[in-house]
C-alpha cells in the first residue's frame, strides 16, 4: 500500500507539473522561449511569439514573423473530444518579406481572418481574405483534417494588382469575379461548379512591346466568361472570350489534373484581318473563321484547324513543331483580294504545305486550275510589244513549287496554255521585306521573251528583253520582202537563220 500510494503521489505530481507548465500563466512564461526557439528552428526568419496563453479550455497566441507579418489566433478547445472554436487573423504587409518562408517571389500585402469550428472529424472554417485588389469569402470544410469541400466567392480582383503580386511585369488591368461551389475537393472525385468573369480588361502596349515586340493597336480590350464542371479529376470549362481583334469559344476545354493533360474544341471569329497585322505583319482585309481542337500533354501537342474561306477549304494540322496544311478550291483573286494585292490571275487553287516552325523551312506546292491571267502593267506592255492578248490564254494547270526559308519564299513557275509557256527557275519573294526578284521566260507562239520582276511586290518594275520580239520581227519581215524564188532555197533559209 505505501508502494501504491507512493505511485499514486508520482503520478499526480508529474501532473500537476505538467499543468503548471502547460495551464498556467507561470508556465506558459516558462514555456514561451523554448516554443519560440523551436519555431525559429523552423522558420527561416526572425520570430517573436508575442503572446501564448494556454489553458484547458482556451488559448490565445500572436506571432510575430519579421517585422510586418502577424499571425493571432484564440478560441475555446476540449482536449476530450479534440475539439476547437476559435477565431484567427493573418496580416501581411508584404508578401516580399516571406520569400524565404514560402519559396516563392511574391509581393503586395495579404490579409485574411475567420474562424475554426469542429474536430478531427470534421473541421468548418469560415474566412474572409483580401489581397490584389480583391475582396474573398470562403468556406472550407475539412474531414481528417484534409480538404473536403469549399464555397468561395472572389470580387473584383484585379489583373493588374495579381500581375505585381506574382512578380510579373503589368501586361495588362482588369477585373475578375470568381464563384466557385464544390462539395467534394477529393482527387479522383472532384464535383462542383465555378463561375469565372472577366470584364473592363485592357492590355498595356508598353510592355509587351519591351517584352515581346508587339505592337498591339490602340485600346486592346479584352473580357470572358468561364463556366467550369469538376468531374472525378477533370475540370470542364466553356469558354466565351471576346478581344478587340477576335472572339474564341469552346464548348468544353477538358484538364485532366491527374494527367496533366489538355483537350478543348475551339471557334475563333475574326471580324476584321487587318487588325491582325501587329501578329502577322500583313495588312488583310475580310474576316475568317476558324474551328478545330486542341490536345496537349506529355506526349506534345496535337491541334486542327479548318476555314471554309476564299470560296474553298482550309485545313491544318499542328504536331508539335511540325505544320501541314491542305488548301482546296480556293479562288485566286479571293485571296489577292484579302491580302491586298493586286489581281494578276483568276483561278482555282489547291495547296500543300509542310513547315517546321523551329528552323522556320518548309515546302509549298500549289496545283492552280483553269487560269487567266488578268489584265495588268505586264499583260498590257506583252499586248504593246508582241501584239498579244496574253489574258485571252486559258492555263488548265499551273504548278508553282516553293522553298520556304522564314520569310523567304524560292519559287519555281511553270504554266501553258495552248501559244504560251511561262517558265520561272528560283524566284525570290521575301515577305518580310514585301520584296520579289524573279525572271520569267515567256514563250508566245515561238517567241522567246525574258520578263524581270524587281522591287516591291505589290508593285514591282518590269523589265522586257526586247531582243526576241526584234529578231521574230525581223524575220517576219524578210520573209515577206525575200523574192519568191528564195523563200524555199538553201540561201533563202541561210537569210532566215540569220536571225
Amino acid at each position: 500500500m505505501k508502494y501504491l500510494i507512493g505511485v499514486i503521489t508520482l503520478l499526480l505530481l508529474i501532473v500537476a507539473v505538467v499543468y503548471g507548465l502547460l495551464f498556467t500563466q507561470p508556465g506558459n512564461d516558462f514555456l514561451r522561449p523554448i516554443l519560440e526557439k523551436k519555431i525559429a528552428q523552423q522558420v527561416p526568419l526572425p520570430t517573436h511569439l508575442k503572446r501564448f496563453s494556454l489553458r484547458p479550455d482556451r488559448f490565445d497566441v500572436a506571432l510575430e514573423i519579421g517585422e510586418k507579418t502577424q499571425i493571432e489566433a484564440k478560441g475555446t478547445m476540449s482536449l476530450l473530444s479534440r475539439s476547437v472554436d476559435a477565431v484567427y487573423s493573418v496580416n501581411i504587409a508584404d508578401l516580399a518579406d516571406l520569400q524565404k518562408l514560402i519559396g516563392q517571389k511574391l509581393q503586395g500585402p495579404f490579409h485574411t481572418q475567420g474562424s475554426v469550428k469542429g474536430d478531427q472529424k470534421l473541421m468548418k472554417i469560415h474566412g474572409t481574405a483580401q489581397a490584389a485588389g480583391a475582396q474573398t469569402d470562403y468556406d472550407l470544410a475539412l474531414r481528417d483534417f484534409k480538404p473536403e469541400n469549399l464555397t468561395a466567392q472572389i470580387n473584383h480582383l484585379h489583373i493588374d494588382k495579381l500581375l505585381y503580386m506574382i512578380g510579373q511585369p503589368i501586361y495588362a488591368q482588369g477585373l475578375v469575379d470568381v464563384k466557385a461551389d464544390i462539395p467534394s475537393l477529393v482527387m479522383d472525385h472532384l464535383k462542383g461548379d465555378i463561375h469565372t468573369r472577366i470584364y473592363k480588361g485592357l492590355l498595356h502596349p508598353k510592355p509587351l512591346k519591351r517584352d515581346f515586340n508587339l505592337s498591339i493597336p490602340a485600346r486592346f480590350t479584352f473580357k470572358g466568361d468561364i463556366q467550369t464542371r469538376l468531374a472525378e479529376t477533370k475540370a470542364i470549362s466553356r469558354v466565351d472570350f471576346k478581344t478587340l481583334v477576335a472572339d474564341l469559344h469552346t464548348k468544353a476545354l477538358t484538364y485532366d489534373i491527374a494527367k496533366g493533360a489538355l483537350s478543348t474544341d475551339y471557334r475563333l471569329y475574326v471580324p476584321n484581318l487587318d487588325r491582325l497585322y501587329f501578329v502577322t505583319q500583313q495588312h488583310m482585309k475580310g474576316k475568317i473563321t476558324v474551328t478545330g481542337k486542341v490536345e496537349s500533354s506529355k506526349k506534345g501537342l496535337l491541334a486542327t484547324a479548318h476555314s471554309d474561306t476564299l470560296g474553298g477549304a482550309v485545313d491544318a494540322q499542328v504536331h508539335n513543331n511540325k505544320i501541314k496544311a491542305t488548301v482546296k478550291n480556293i479562288q485566286t483573286v479571293a485571296l489577292t483580294d484579302m491580302l491586298l494585292y493586286p489581281h494578276i490571275f483568276d483561278s482555282k487553287a489547291n495547296l500543300n504545305l509542310d513547315y517546321d516552325t523551329v528552323s522556320k523551312k518548309g515546302k509549298l506546292h500549289a496545283e492552280l486550275l483553269n487560269g487567266q491571267i488578268l489584265p495588268n502593267k505586264l499583260s498590257f506592255m506583252l499586248r504593246q510589244m508582241a501584239n498579244f492578248d496574253i489574258t485571252r490564254e486559258v492555263y488548265k494547270k499551273t504548278t508553282l513549287d516553293s522553298r520556304i526559308d522564314d520569310k523567304v519564299l524560292h519559287n519555281d513557275l511553270y504554266m501553258k496554255s495552248r501559244l504560251t509557256e511561262i517558265v520561272s527557275k528560283n524566284g525570290l519573294v521575301d515577305l518580310g521585306r514585301q520584296y520579289i526578284d524573279t525572271t520569267i521566260d515567256i514563250k508566245i507562239r515561238k517567241t522567246f521573251i525574258p520578263v524581270t520582276l524587281k522591287g516591291k511586290l505589290t508593285d514591282p518594275k518590269i523589265k522586257v528583253d526586247t531582243k526576241g520580239l526584234i529578231k521574230s520581227r525581223a524575220k517576219k519581215e524578210l520573209e515577206k520582202r525575200l523574192p519568191a524564188n528564195l523563200k524555199n532555197s538553201p540561201a533563202g533559209d541561210l537569210i532566215k537563220n540569220l536571225f
